[in-house]
């Protein structure tokens, strides 16, 4: 049976995709309906950095509608997480829903659902650019050499600035001097983190990997890019024995390993003329190449699934 949040509508449901990011959502609902799964889907349009009370509110009204068995975020894991640690540590719905009186009909629903969900820690290990560059340097993978400062930038050398936390390229500039680099610094916010890299001339490629219990399940792409940064416009599929494939498998392992992270994460990686291929960010989430690779028979969303029900 299939559904989704628009098209009708399920009690009971094996799925719940909470969220969208443009054409992620809809796929991960198409891939689990195709395997004969009830799926809803429920948008989250506000801006969760500026609202996580109304997250909870929309999430808690969806999981009384639907009673899912398993709710799969798309976008705003940190959200998702701190609603999954408030479970864990036993709140009431009238402490998730800052009200007075508990929701019975919350409560009981709350008793039979799961996230697909890590801890808030190690979701921002992945997600902050210093914290994830820190942890691949730490383990030995090759990565952009790192600046200090503007200063420390060679004459005619270009560069990267990359905000700590951003997404789908929004927070990358390649400032076209130093001044501009400089320009870019000042307008931080006080605190705020940022990494400055040597700017590596070659192709870009992609991985997206599943991790849980100890299995590892990753396929990658090579990005085409006509228009610079951002998406990729064509995503050409690795086949298996590709080298490149190898070495962004045994890094992204070794990264999704080391802090034992359990679901799904996307990898950037860029090779340079001789071959060499550098860790580029990590993100800890569904990824824009979702469609590309169940086409290629990389079924993310039903393979996530299926090792959810293992567990």
């Amino acid at each position: 049976m299939k559904t989704d949040g628009n098209n009708g509508f399920v009690h009971n449901a094996d799925v719940l995709v909470f969220g969208t990011m443009g054409s992620i959502g809809p796929e991960i609902c198409r891939s689990l309906s195709a395997h004969r799964l009830a799926v809803a889907s429920v948008p989250f349009l506000q801006n969760v950095f500026h609202d996580e009370p109304g997250y909870r509110r929309v999430l808690s009204n969806a999981i009384v509608s639907y009673r899912p068995k398993l709710v799969i975020p798309v976008g705003c894991q940190i959200a998702m997480a701190r609603f999954n640690k408030l479970l864990r540590q036993g709140a009431y719905s009238k402490e998730i829903l800052n009200r007075r009186r508990p929701d019975p009909q919350l409560e009981e629903a709350l008793q039979h659902v799961r996230l697909m969900t890590e801890t808030e820690e190690k979701l921002r290990i992945l997600d902050s650019k210093v914290q994830s560059y820190e942890l691949a340097e730490k383990l030995g993978i090759r990565q952009p050499l790192r600046y200090n400062s503007a200063d420390d930038i060679p004459a005619n050398f270009r560069a990267v600035f990359k905000r700590d936390i951003s997404f789908g390229g929004h927070g990358v500039h390649i400032p076209r001097n130093p001044d501009a680099l400089r320009n870019l610094i000042a307008h931080q916010s006080p605190g705020e983190p940022y990494l400055i890299e040597k700017f590596i001339e070659g192709q870009d490629y992609s991985l997206d990997a599943i991790r849980f219990r100890g299995n590892f399940h990753s396929g990658g792409y090579r990005c085409i890019r006509p228009t610079g940064n951002g998406p990729a416009e064509k995503r050409e599929v690795l086949e298996e024995g590709d080298k490149v494939l190898e070495q962004m498998r045994f890094n992204a392992k070794l990264i999704l390993d080391s802090i034992d992270y359990q679901g799904v994460c996307g990898f950037d990686f860029r090779t340079d003329d001789s071959g060499a291929v550098y860790l580029i960010e990590c993100n800890p989430r569904f990824t824009g190449g979702i469609a590309s690779q169940i086409a290629a028979g990389f079924d993310i969303p039903w393979i996530l699934y299926c090792g959810l029900q293992t567990q």
